[in-house]
């Protein structure tokens, strides 16, 4: 009989997640090449991770930045702002390239997302740098020294009421929200949730 995972050693744990990865159920591959390559490639993570079985070569885990923008001969504008432009530059970087891994076209947040929520940790193309240029940090005072205490014995209120407010310009109300920690009895239960109501 087959142990449940609460059962499951440590070890035996990380081997169920590597075997889950290494062969996938439900995954249909496009070709008997493709599961072939898939498999060394999980595989070679696996041995490289685990340091128990020297993998075949180095894996290679490329986080490209605006690379494949680039080698597509797109701006960094184009694959934040059109998402059929930027999925086309990162599945033809990954098929020229061959990388083992990579994670995704998510390096490059959706520009109209950031325009929504008024992101003031970036700039980014059309909103503070040109549309060729890759995105900026801005340097700000988005926690302040007094707030230490805060973070450390509630982060969840923390990150939740006071930190997407400063980073976000579109989420400055959630300062105003009531902390909902001490709803234990049923009076006065009600009361807090009026804010949630309030344009």
């Amino acid at each position: 009989m087959e142990k449940q995972w609460e059962e499951m050693s440590s070890d035996e744990k990380q081997e169920a997640l590597f075997q889950r990865w290494i062969s996938p159920e439900g995954v249909e591959f496009a070709s008997p090449e493709a599961e072939k390559l898939y498999k060394e490639r999980t595989t070679r993570f696996k041995d490289a991770l685990q340091l128990k079985k020297l993998p075949d070569r180095v894996p290679v885990l490329l986080i490209p930045s605006f690379a494949p923008a680039y080698y597509s001969g797109l701006t960094p504008h184009d694959v934040m702002y059109d998402n059929d432009k930027i999925n086309a530059a990162w599945k033809k970087f990954s098929l020229d390239f061959q990388p083992d891994s990579h994670g995704g076209a998510a390096v490059p947040s959706p520009g109209k997302f950031l325009d929504i929520l008024d992101f003031k940790l970036y700039k980014w193309p059309s909103h503070g740098v040109s549309p060729e240029t890759t995105y900026q940090c801005i340097e700000g005072e988005y926690m302040k020294a007094d707030e230490y205490d805060i973070l450390i014995h509630n982060p969840l209120y923390f990150f939740y009421y006071i930190w997407p407010s400063r980073v976000f310009g579109a989420l400055e109300p959630i300062q105003t929200l009531p902390h909902l920690s001490f709803l234990t009895e049923m009076y006065g239960v009600s009361v807090p949730f009026f804010h949630y109501g309030t344009p």
